[in-house]
C-alpha cells in the first residue's frame, strides 16, 4: 500500500508546506488585540466623563443666565423696594434707621405699595451646599427656583454709592442706593462624583449691582 503524502506539488515544482502562526505569533497578535481593546474602552469611558462634565458646566451657565437676566432687570424697573426677612409666606420688612439687609427682597410696581416682585433666598439647604434663590409675586404666589446650589452668606443689602450699607428705607431716598447681592455656586464637577472628602466641586461667585427706578 502506498503511503500519503503530506506535501502537494507547488507551480513552479517542488514541495508547497502549509503554514501556520507559530506560538510566539499567536502571543504577539493576542497582546496587540488586548491593548487594543483596552485603549478603546478607555476612550469611551474619558469621552463618558466628558459628557458628565459638559452637562455640569452647562447646567451652571443656565442658571448664570436666567438670574443675570431676570434679577437686575426686575431692580431696574421697581418704583419702591423693601429689605427683609421671611418665614414661610410672611416677609417682616428691617426696620428704617438700621443696616438694610436681609433675605428678602420686595420690589414694587408702583408708588402705592399694592403689588409687588419678591426674591428671597431659602437657607435650609445650606447644610448641604444647596441654598436657593426664589422668585414670585404678590398677585400669584407661586414660587419659582431661579438659582440653585448657593453657599455660604446669602442676603440682600442696601449700600450708597461707597459701598456703605445703607439705612434707609426704599420708600423714601433710597432710590439713591444699590441693591446688592453675592451668589455663590458650588456644584459637583461631575455628576456621579461621591459625596464627601476630597470631592470634586465647581465653585463660582457672581455679585450683582443695580439701582432701583426713580419713584413718580
Amino acid at each position: 500500500m502506498k503511503a500519503l503524502s503530506t506535501t502537494s506539488a507547488h507551480p513552479f515544482g517542488g514541495p508547497r508546506r502549509r503554514a501556520a502562526f507559530t506560538l510566539v505569533e499567536g502571543l504577539v497578535s493576542s497582546a496587540i488585540l488586548v491593548v487594543i481593546i483596552a485603549a478603546l474602552v478607555s476612550a469611551h469611558l474619558v469621552g463618558l466623563r466628558l459628557d458628565q462634565l459638559v452637562e455640569s458646566k452647562g447646567g451652571a451657565s443656565d442658571s448664570s443666565r436666567r438670574v443675570l437676566n431676570q434679577l437686575p432687570a426686575d431692580i431696574r424697573s421697581a418704583k419702591m423696594w423693601s429689605i427683609g426677612n421671611i418665614s414661610g409666606a410672611t416677609v417682616t420688612p428691617v426696620a428704617g434707621g438700621t443696616a438694610q439687609q436681609g433675605t428678602a427682597l420686595q420690589l414694587y410696581e408702583t408708588t402705592n405699595g399694592s403689588q409687588y416682585i419678591l426674591y428671597y433666598f431659602d437657607v435650609s439647604g445650606l447644610s448641604a451646599n444647596n441654598g436657593t434663590l426664589l422668585r414670585t409675586s404678590s398677585t400669584n404666589w407661586n414660587p419659582v427656583i431661579i438659582a440653585s446650589n448657593l453657599i455660604n452668606t446669602l442676603y440682600f443689602v442696601a449700600e450708597n454709592y461707597n459701598g456703605v450699607v445703607a439705612t434707609n428705607e426704599g420708600n423714601s431716598m433710597a432710590y439713591k442706593n444699590v441693591i446688592h447681592t453675592t451668589l455663590q455656586f458650588c456644584q459637583f464637577l461631575y455628576p456621579l462624583t461621591q459625596v464627601g472628602t476630597n470631592g470634586l466641586y465647581d465653585y463660582y461667585k457672581m455679585e450683582f449691582m443695580a439701582t432701583p427706578h426713580l419713584p413718580e
